[in-house]
């Protein structure tokens, strides 16, 4: 796999990762270089979980079009080099790209050409996301690009998967056949995030409603919007907003709440680790997603919505096309999107009505178990059994996907003729 991420921290990528290492493949991901809790570098080379790590010398940097340029270049040079090389030695049978940007499926060339499949996994459609950053008329010709890159990938890629069904329809929109596209649905995993016993009351204070928002604070997750409705309700609706996360619009959202006089109703908790985040859910009243809708946020689907739900939170979210796709309305707090009024309507509605809330959680309790990564790890694996077939079949009298005595998958996925079983 090669993607431009920081391995640890990207809960798509190790998923995938390690659900095929716990099936037996051999898994190397090429990411970026990544520090660990007190701020040291980790090890360039590491094996996590079974997964092989090779971490290029690229940090993963917030910054203006020219930082993302350099980051997304270097990424396709240097991961060019070293998944040419893990071919060489290992005779790879399947490249995993993951996008952004879609383009580095090119580091795939040389395996590419001597007979690896490719496959492109999108996470996020650029040309769209960038519509939803830059409206200007000036940036016609980068969309333009955008697509083109977009179109070259879809194009070289054997197998594209992406994160949702209402995404799948976006690819095929754009000219890639159904029978090349696999949804691999973004759901959260429930070893990390299992669903807990549903709470009997609600709120857990009759003095304050703790509002939890998880994730980055860009101008996508328009977390103003959460301050706006905050203040639209003061002295009528003790909230308190409780931020896990960073991100470029932060500062811009702790200023507007002083601006609007409610400040101590914003609590920023920082970046919180991953194992941290379930309890931090479990003290709080109700989780929100404030994302924009548009021609990006229609196609967005947002993991930490269910993480909420397993953790017996009710979740407002924006009335966006995707979301209403997978969770009915008797399920959710559903608001018109970016309007502060009717977020603040909706948790006054909440509020005021505590069996309501409890109803709908139920609801949802009974949605999770088919929202779940658990659902998608056997369609991933099954679509990998197909791929290395794909690329082994022709090799005479051998089952690359022969199991040993033990029923477990002990194989490795390399090259036919040097492909060995683990004893």
């Amino acid at each position: 796999m090669l993607a431009h991420t920081t391995y640890l921290r990207d809960p798509r990528v190790r998923r995938e990762a390690e659900t095929l290492a716990e099936a037996g493949i051999e898994v190397h991901v090429i990411s970026l270089s990544e520090q660990d809790a007190a701020g040291q570098p980790e090890p360039r080379r590491a094996v996590v979980n079974g997964v092989h790590l090779h971490r290029l010398p690229v940090r993963k940097r917030r910054g203006n079009s020219l930082r993302y340029l350099y980051e997304y270049c270097a990424t396709l040079a240097l991961g060019s080099l070293a998944l040419t090389r893990l071919h060489w030695q290992r005779r790879l049978n399947v490249v995993h790209v993951h996008n952004m940007p879609d383009i580095l499926v090119l580091a795939a060339t040389i395996p590419w050409l001597t007979g690896a499949r490719v496959v492109l996994d999108v996470h996020d459609p650029m040309p769209e996301l960038y519509m939803s950053w830059d409206h200007r008329v000036s940036n016609r010709l980068l969309i333009a690009l955008l697509r083109l890159q977009e179109r070259l990938s879809y194009a070289i890629a054997n197998r594209v998967v992406t994160v949702n069904d209402s995404m799948r329809d976006n690819i095929r929109a754009k000219g890639v056949a159904d029978e090349r596209i696999v949804v691999l649905n973004n759901f959260p995993d429930q070893r990390l995030f299992p669903v807990c016993e549903p709470p009997t009351s609600w709120p857990r204070s009759t003095n304050n409603l703790v509002l939890l928002y998880c994730g980055t604070i860009t101008e996508h997750y328009d977390l103003a919007l959460a301050v706006k409705a905050i203040a639209r309700l003061a002295g009528e609706v003790p909230v308190t907003l409780r931020i896990l996360g960073e991100g470029p619009r932060l500062a811009e959202v702790l200023s507007l709440a002083s601006t609007l006089g409610v400040r101590n109703s914003v609590e920023h908790m920082g970046f919180v680790a991953l194992d941290r985040v379930r309890s931090e859910m479990r003290t709080a009243d109700a989780g929100i997603s404030c994302h924009r809708a548009g021609v990006f946020g229609d196609l967005y689907f947002s993991t930490k919505i269910v993480e909420y739900l397993t953790q017996g939170l009710p979740v407002l979210s924006p009335r966006t096309r995707t979301i209403r796709r997978y969770l009915p309305d008797e399920a959710m707090f559903y608001f018109e999107p970016g309007n502060e009024v009717a977020l603040a309507e909706c948790l006054a509605f909440m509020w005021r009505n505590p069996d309501d809330v409890l109803r709908r959680l139920a609801i949802a309790r009974d949605l999770l178990p088919r929202l779940s990564w658990q659902t998608e790890k056997a369609k991933l694996v099954s679509f990998y059994r197909d791929l290395i077939g794909e690329r082994t079949d022709h090799v005479p009298g051998r089952d690359p996907l022969a199991m040993g005595d033990s029923g477990s998958h002990d194989y490795v996925v390399e090259h036919p003729t040097k492909a060995r079983k683990r004893q």
